[in-house]
């Protein structure tokens, strides 16, 4: 019986560098998520998806703004257009 629970332990194990905290936090969230969904919890991944498509359109704005074929006199109002989209 205390092989059984030791072969478990054993198999459930994960490893992780103890000098890298990212790796303990990779550890951590993956448990965690494992612990969650086990309890029969879905996870919402809906905020992240919703991060995920800002930070394209951010960037899409920002490679617009940076490669406009007119040069910096010219596009002044597209510029000022550009930055005030940033913080919406």
């Amino acid at each position: 019986m205390e092989e059984k629970k030791a072969e478990s332990t054993n198999k459930n194990a994960k490893k992780a560098n103890l000098l890298d905290h990212h790796s303990i936090k990779h550890i951590l969230d993956e448990s965690v998520s494992e612990i969650v969904t086990s309890r029969g919890y879905r996870e919402d991944v809906r905020l992240s998806n919703l991060k995920l498509i800002l930070g394209v359109v951010i960037i899409v704005v920002a490679l617009v703004a940076q490669f406009y074929n007119k040069k910096f006199p010219e596009n002044r109002d597209f510029l000022i257009g550009c930055i005030a989209l940033y913080p919406l």
